[in-house]
């Protein structure tokens, strides 16, 4: 066993080295990383729907998609990522790839355990979500370790259970999560914690330092990690998503379901308790094609009587 700590936080190139690795190397290695502030999606998910991108991008959050399935995570720097990259046959087989994390956090006074699907618990509270991905006869683990994460943060920029969504992608479980800061035993700062769990991990495996050296195939996936196309991709079934959304204004109740392309009204359809000027089958029509976030020339107040232009991008949106 090889042990590598990355010193990057560079979302997209962290994930580059991890896939790297997978494909190029044959021997075990465990890997150590943090990230930036970043939302990374699985494979198979849709951004626009897991995902407040206007607030990412406006916050200064990285978008990432990885190769592994599973849900949206929020990463920052009171959170730290581990990958498990073996020739194993256990693939799918989260007990044991997580059984270095649960003895290191047991070694602390943290008793915890696999629970779920794929999380690492500490009573019915998450501390750790985990995903794979087989390749070649090789299999990819990885996980996050809420340390110090701003929950606040997290439940701001993903949209999970903040939106009531209908799409062929993969929708992530809303968790109740906890920090491991807040339950040690003995109380350490981040930085503590991962030398802490460095030591402990070399120990498990008996491992040895890995030297890295960067090359050319590491910055072409770096690349590709970076790439909108891989990102946000342009597959429909990652792009397409039904909103249905009902709130109370002071013009009544109004409900919408919307069907959207990336951020782009196909279909709406309003109703509601409200009262109108003018049909609102025309408002519906007028909105077709256009931003869910920038109506154009569309007045909603023309046709629905004392609801405003933000009021209706709120409703659609958040």
């Amino acid at each position: 066993m090889k042990y590598l700590k990355l010193t990057t936080t560079d979302p997209y190139y962290n994930l580059a080295v991890e896939e790297y690795l997978l494909a190029r190397t044959r021997e075990d290695v465990f890997m150590l990383w943090q990230n930036s502030p970043t939302v990374v999606i699985g494979k198979n998910q849709n951004a626009y729907a897991e995902v407040d991108i206007d607030y990412a991008r406006a916050n200064g959050i990285d978008i990432c998609r990885r190769i592994t399935g599973g849900g949206a995570v929020y990463h920052d720097m009171g959170n730290i990522n581990y990958s498990y990259i073996s020739s194993s046959d256990r693939s799918l087989d989260y007990e044991y790839f997580s059984r270095p994390i649960i003895s290191a956090l047991s070694s602390m006074g943290i008793k915890c355990s696999l629970g779920g699907r794929n999380d690492i618990l500490v009573g019915e509270k998450k501390i750790s979500g985990n995903a794979q991905h087989s390749s070649n006869g090789r299999v990819l683990h990885h996980g996050t370790l809420l340390f110090s994460t701003n929950v606040y943060e997290m439940e701001r920029v993903l949209k999970t259970d903040r939106e009531k969504l209908e799409h062929n992608g993969v929708r992530s479980h809303k968790s109740r999560v906890a920090n491991l800061s807040e339950l040690l035993p003995d109380k350490m700062t981040v930085n503590e914690f991962v030398d802490t769990l460095e030591i402990m991990i070399k120990n498990f495996f008996n491992a040895e330092e890995m030297l890295f050296e960067e090359n050319d195939e590491v910055i072409a996936l770096f690349e590709k990690n970076k790439n909108p196309d891989w990102i946000l991709s342009s597959k429909k079934h990652l792009i397409d998503f039904t909103l249905k959304q009902k709130k109370r204004y002071p013009c009544g109740s109004v409900y919408a379901q919307v069907t959207l392309e990336r951020d782009i009204i196909k279909k709406i359809t309003l109703s509601g308790d409200f009262f109108t000027l003018a049909p609102i089958e025309e408002l519906e029509q007028k909105l077709a094609g256009k931003s869910r976030t920038d109506f154009g020339d569309v007045n909603v107040s023309d046709y629905i009587v004392g609801m405003t232009n933000d009021e209706l991008k709120d409703l659609i949106t958040n």
